[in-house]
């Protein structure tokens, strides 16, 4: 009677074992589950606010250059001061030589923000209507957006080229897929460009290296 006893109790704990190793193992396999959702989820979120974070970047840039504007239209800064700011703080931001800016803006503008060229180059920097699509530029009339997009997209060619000046002012001017179509590996070959961009390239660097 005794041996009946305790086998029983034996096979009650077994029985309790194996109900709770099953109640872990599902309470496990729901945990993660709901972990597994719960990453899912995070990191969808994660590439939304990744490209919301693109678009309010951008948006907030051009905003903040709308208020240098407008701050300095109100308090009557000149527009040679406000063309002198903004080539001062757009080269700093962007790691681009001063000088380098205010070449290029002579040679392109002579300092005028309202200049447009017949091939339809607008502002300061002379930059075509894809240039302020891709640079996020909604007036190019506008001095302090005008210098923004124009210095980025001068620093974008002198990291192409290294920081070849002269390699990044024909791309600039004459545009990098023709130089690749028509085989210019570097300033020897400017002969190949047209003939605007071969005045063009030693003007700026003369009038840089005269500031």
């Amino acid at each position: 009677m005794l041996n009946r006893i305790q086998g029983f109790n034996n096979d009650m704990r077994m029985s309790n074992f194996n109900n709770m190793n099953s109640r872990n193992c599902n309470f496990n396999s729901g945990a993660f589950e709901i972990m597994l959702i719960t990453l899912l989820t995070a990191l969808k979120e994660q590439n939304k606010v990744t490209r919301n974070e693109q678009e309010k970047t951008l948006n907030r840039s051009v905003n903040t250059l709308n208020r240098m504007n407008f701050t300095s239209q109100k308090l009557g800064v000149s527009v040679d001061e406000r063309i002198e700011n903004a080539i001062a703080i757009s080269a700093k931001k962007y790691g681009v030589d001063e000088k380098l800016v205010k070449a290029i803006i002579k040679i392109e503008s002579n300092f005028d923000p309202k200049v447009v060229s017949l091939a339809g180059a607008k502002g300061l920097m002379q930059l075509m209507p894809e240039n302020c699509r891709d640079l996020g530029i909604s007036d190019p009339f506008n001095i302090e957006q005008n210098i923004d997009g124009g210095v980025r997209h001068i620093k974008e060619y002198l990291d192409r080229y290294n920081g070849d000046m002269e390699m990044a002012l024909m791309a600039y001017n004459g545009g990098p897929t023709r130089m690749i179509n028509r085989g210019v590996r570097s300033m020897n070959d400017i002969y190949k460009m047209p003939k605007e961009t071969q005045n063009y390239v030693p003007k700026v660097m003369s009038y840089y290296r005269g500031l």
